[in-house]
């Protein structure tokens, strides 16, 4: 990946929202946000199911009526795109008739959209909307960072707080260097301060082995510090025990996060035996965004810097 592509995702310029209207309420919100603070152009994409390809019960068949939904579908999305525009925001809609995820990722690859915003209704409805039964085909198929949205999030008032504050959990697998190069850039574009977050799963906080872990584990976040020299970002290290979605969730919240990022592996994190597992978890239960970015999206690695090069750089 070339460094304006990896600068591309840190600040995009094209922003896809994907929707099934009944989540405009909480998505709509952050993804005008998202829009209004990168200068960015926003489309709204949304997709009807195809009667011809999905098996639908003969009965139902009675009262689908395809022409009605995209009439509606189209009545609402202008609606929404005149709101939108009102505030000073490009944007414009999609309306796609087929399978969600293919639908959905033929719009990010047409459009050359540079972050996807997907909203999801909660573990309760999860076979229905966005972030459900579809998000590990989304997660593991898609590049680009996708922000997920969920009913208990809120736009962010960094800009009546101060700097925002950012989670990063970090797994601290073969992945980690990627996907905290990615974590850091965003928080330099956004001058944020950054916590990277890694837990400890059933451990004792006052046992021999767990304290030698621990101390293992904040030599290592720091190690990924060394990656990004930031200037204008501030980076902390944190270790915390525990159920991951569980720690992940409650340090975000009592530290009133604005985005938690999430690493996310193509193979396993979203596969379908596991959900709802502890990245979905927190997608859904967050009280702010999550950014995901696949583990195996291709970019360049930044070169290394010592953890000296780092401290002489960067006065915070």
């Amino acid at each position: 990946m070339s460094n304006k592509q990896f600068r591309d995702w840190t600040h995009p310029r094209r922003i896809l929202l994907a929707t099934d209207l009944t989540d405009l309420g909480f998505t709509l919100p952050i993804a005008k946000q998202q829009a209004l603070a990168y200068k960015a152009e926003l489309q709204i994409v949304h997709v009807l199911p195809d009667p011809n390809a999905a098996p639908i019960d003969p009965v139902l068949m009675v009262y689908f009526d395809a022409d009605g939904m995209r009439a509606s579908a189209e009545t609402t999305l202008e609606k929404v795109v005149a709101e939108t525009k009102a505030e000073s925001i490009r944007c414009s809609f999609h309306l796609a008739t087929g399978n969600t995820v293919k639908e959905i990722l033929n719009a990010a690859a047409e459009w050359k959209a540079e972050r996807l915003i997907a909203g999801s209704h909660g573990k309760a409805k999860f076979h229905h909307h966005i972030l459900g039964s579809i998000a590990e085909s989304i997660f593991h198929q898609i590049d680009i960072p996708v922000l997920a949205v969920g009913p208990k999030a809120v736009p962010s008032n960094a800009s009546v707080q101060g700097h925002p504050r950012i989670v990063f959990a970090a797994a601290l697998d073969h992945s980690s260097r990627r996907i905290a190069e990615f974590a850091l850039s965003v928080a330099e574009k956004h001058s944020a301060d950054i916590t990277l977050l890694h837990v400890l799963q059933n451990a004792v906080p006052e046992h021999p082995t767990t304290v030698s872990a621990r101390g293992y584990a904040f030599k290592m976040l720091e190690d990924l510090l060394t990656i990004k020299p930031l200037r204008k970002a501030h980076a902390s290290c944190e270790v915390a025990y525990g159920q991951p979605a569980e720690s992940i969730l409650t340090y975000a919240k009592h530290h009133a996060a604005d985005m938690i990022l999430l690493g996310a592996s193509a193979h396993s994190a979203f596969n379908p035996r596991f959900i709802p597992g502890n990245a979905y978890r927190v997608l859904c239960e967050a009280h702010c965004p999550v950014l995901v970015l696949k583990a195996e999206s291709p970019w360049q690695t930044a070169p290394r810097h010592s953890a000296h090069d780092q401290r002489s750089q960067n006065p915070l």
